[in-house]
């Protein structure tokens, strides 16, 4: 479980009084073995003074020096004491805080030493001719409580001021979040049809990325709304000269006196009935290879079974028409969804047979290239011009002038299902005259690489063919 606050205010609060505390400490460690090198050195020349003060008083006659011993201390005499030793060893003088014993054992110098379970900082100093040792001895603790006392008068304003410095934090990050709390109302605000850019305004550096991902989601949004209006009102179009040619010729059915001519009628319903329900299945299979439809689930797939299936199948309309449909030996294996590969072999046939003339023919071919696998439909119809070749892939353009009945939509599924496999798509003419379309599947191995930028997705294709 996640024990993070959720709000980012009070993460950036915790974060930064962390790394303030952390460097407050760090400082202050450092600040106190500084202030205790500095605090010895500097009681440790008062020692070495007093010692030279006293030695100088003493002389050499010690025994003319009169010392009162009083019972009232400061806090701090009582942990300094003083001695005056002869050459012999013979203590002359000491003051009643000092033992009766050396205040250390070193002759010259300083040392530490131990008496009654404290340590003492002890310097000793012998006179020129070396007949006194002056030694003078300050308890350790002076010290200690000298560097704690400087520690803590420096350290309780910083402890004390962590709640007033908690709050300017707080409002400081408060005034730094007020652009991206803008920004969030700007967009609550918003119709649902408002998809205009966001304003960055005076917002700070650190949030125009946020600003301009957005206002690119808004134009994506945008772009996408505006495609399926588009869509919608094509779709609208398509059908409604179908439903109403149904009509028609349900109203002449209705109105017909002879036999034969309300068989026709009849006839006429039902092939508009056909038309209208092909319609409807290129709509629903191209609104299913929407961008924001589930990635396909892609696999080594063979090319030809399938190939020799969507052939069989559409073979009885070449037959009707008296075309020639053949598929040329040769295979190869791509990754691939064999439902939508399948969509895209019957849209590539159903259109060839479609606006091929009767008495003409088809061929499908499968070959391996430098590039990849190269599949291939050629006819010898009526073709498309060069500056017409990017439109017929647009949604129900139609070339004109071509009788062929068809919505326009073949093409388009087939470039979205190319376009879902890492493949290309190129029309160009055939050696009839007539069109060639063909399909290049990347290599197996590089179009795993390609299918993680370029996928968009999709979801079950219908197996009704057509165009």
């Amino acid at each position: 479980m996640n024990a993070a606050p959720s709000s980012l205010r009070l993460r950036l609060l915790l974060m930064m009084l962390a790394v303030t505390l952390t460097v407050w400490t760090v400082t202050g460690v450092m600040s106190y073995r500084e202030a205790h090198h500095e605090i010895d050195e500097l009681l440790d020349a008062q020692l070495a003074r007093s010692a030279r003060i006293l030695l100088a008083q003493v002389g050499q006659e010690p025994d003319d020096v009169e010392i009162e011993y009083e019972t009232e201390f400061h806090k701090y005499e009582r942990k300094i004491a003083f001695q005056v030793w002869d050459d012999a060893g013979k203590l002359l003088l000491r003051s009643a805080t000092a033992p009766t014993q050396p205040l250390s054992e070193e002759r010259n110098g300083f040392s530490e030493k131990h008496h009654a379970e404290k340590l003492w900082r002890v310097f000793s100093l012998w006179n020129a001719d070396h007949q006194l040792l002056v030694q003078v001895g300050e308890r350790h603790e002076v010290r200690d409580e000298l560097v704690e006392a400087l520690t803590h008068r420096l350290l309780y304003p910083l402890v004390l001021g962590i709640p007033l410095l908690a709050l300017l934090i707080w409002l400081a990050i408060g005034k730094s979040l007020a652009p991206l709390r803008r920004i969030a109302f700007e967009v609550a605000d918003r119709a649902p049809q408002n998809l205009q850019p966001l304003q960055a305004g005076s917002a700070p550096d650190e949030i125009r990325p946020l600003v301009a991902a957005l206002n690119g989601l808004l134009g994506r949004l945008d772009a996408a709304l505006e495609s399926e209006r588009r869509f919608t009102a094509d779709a609208a179009h398509e059908l409604r000269t179908p439903l109403a040619a149904l009509k028609t010729q349900a109203q002449v059915a209705l109105r017909a006196s002879a036999e034969e001519e309300r068989r026709h009628a009849l006839q006429q319903v039902l092939e508009g009935a056909d038309r209208a329900t092909h319609l409807v299945i290129q709509l629903l299979t191209l609104a299913r290879l929407d961008p924001g439809a589930a990635p396909p689930q892609l696999a080594p797939l063979a090319l030809r079974p399938l190939l020799v299936e969507c052939a069989a199948l559409l073979a009885p309309g070449a037959l009707e028409k008296n075309l020639e449909l053949s598929v040329a030996e040769g295979d190869a294996t791509v990754r691939g969804d064999a439902a939508m590969l399948g969509v895209l072999l019957r849209n590539l046939l159903d259109n060839a047979i479609r606006y091929t003339p009767g008495g003409g023919w088809v061929s499908v071919a499968i070959r391996g290239t430098a590039d990849g696998t190269l599949l291939e439909v050629c006819d010898n119809g009526p073709g498309v011009a060069a500056e017409e070749r990017e439109r017929v892939l647009q949604r129900f353009y139609r070339v004109l002038g071509n009788e062929a009945e068809g919505s326009g939509l073949g093409l388009s599924i087939v470039g979205r299902i190319a376009e879902l496999h890492g493949a290309t798509l190129e029309l160009a003419e055939s050696e009839g005259g007539g069109l060639a379309v063909r399909v290049v599947f990347p290599p197996v191995t590089k179009q795993t690489d390609m299918l993680r930028i370029r996928q968009a997705g999709t979801i079950g294709i219908p197996t009704s063919s057509g165009e």
